[in-house]
């Protein structure tokens, strides 16, 4: 049986760049490093037409630099020779961009005013500008924009680009109008009961009280009593109402139902009084 020894080798690129890209305005300086963390190379340096550096031995890191950058097609190359005497290298994108000298806008084949309702062409002239591949000329009305336009075209030096635009211009518009809108008066009232009495009831009948109130906001009814098992409260709108089904003696009593919204609270007293049997009697209070 044959055996087999594999061998794995993991190899990370020896060399780094700081920062890895740079946008540079034309006449402006530059400085990139360019550094490794190999142990087995003989040198390093950069190869450019500016700010190139000869090659050095027994360095982790060496620097390009320019003082005025003015080359379009500038590519900055790092490298580096390692003792088996590859040599990797890295190239540093560049971006070197230009402002426009001018920009100006005008009216083609036409002067003088400019009649409502009527199309005139609007040209926009940009002088002297790169790279056109990272352009964007954008067409603002006042502060509404109308229009971007980009460019596909790939031109690192400066060139002159235009647009244009249609428009239809319009006169002075009127002042806009005011419209008033009506509404009733907004009030705000306390609770106020509007139904609600003693009852007197006989020995096993079937009773309902019901209380309900209005106010402003619409206030919120409850009601306090003994509870019993021959006892339900129910809701309906604004009437909150208990039913006592076959009335005894312990339903006899005093119900009390509250009606409260923000602006005040009302109280409304009943008594149900089974015949037979004697109950004080208290009124109506109300705060």
């Amino acid at each position: 049986m044959s055996s087999f020894l594999y061998v794995f080798t993991v190899v990370t690129f020896p060399l780094e760049l700081n920062p890895p890209r740079v946008v540079v305005r034309y006449r402006d300086s530059v400085s990139v490093n360019c550094s490794t963390s190999s142990t087995d190379h003989e040198g390093m340096g950069w190869e450019d037409t500016f700010g190139g550096t000869s090659f050095e031995q027994d360095v982790n890191i060496v620097t390009w630099t320019v003082d005025n950058l003015t080359d379009w097609t500038i590519e900055p190359t790092c490298y580096i020779t390692l003792i088996d005497s590859k040599q990797p290298s890295k190239v540093l994108p560049v971006i070197l961009y230009k402002t426009p000298d001018s920009v100006s806008i005008s009216v083609l084949n036409h002067s003088g005013p400019m009649v409502e309702g009527t199309q005139y062409q609007l040209q926009c002239d940009i002088q002297n500008i790169a790279p056109l591949q990272n352009l964007v000329m954008k067409w603002y009305k006042g502060n509404e924009p109308l229009d971007n336009v980009t460019y596909s075209t790939v031109s690192k030096t400066p060139v002159d680009v235009s647009d244009t635009l249609m428009i239809s211009p319009k006169g002075p518009q009127p002042h806009p109008t005011w419209s008033t809108l009506k509404s009733p008066p907004f009030s705000l009232d306390a609770p106020k009961f509007l139904l609600g009495n003693d009852t007197v009831v006989s020995a096993d009948s079937n009773v309902s009280l019901n209380c309900s109130a209005e106010g402003n906001p619409s206030p919120e009814m409850k009601w306090n009593y003994t509870a019993a098992r021959n006892v339900k409260l129910s809701t309906e709108g604004r009437q909150r109402t208990i039913r006592i089904t076959t009335a005894t003696s312990t339903n006899a009593g005093i119900y009390i139902c509250t009606a409260t919204n923000r602006v005040g609270t009302a109280t409304r007293t009943t008594t149900v009084t089974l015949k037979g049997i004697i109950t004080d009697r208290l009124r109506v209070m109300l705060w």
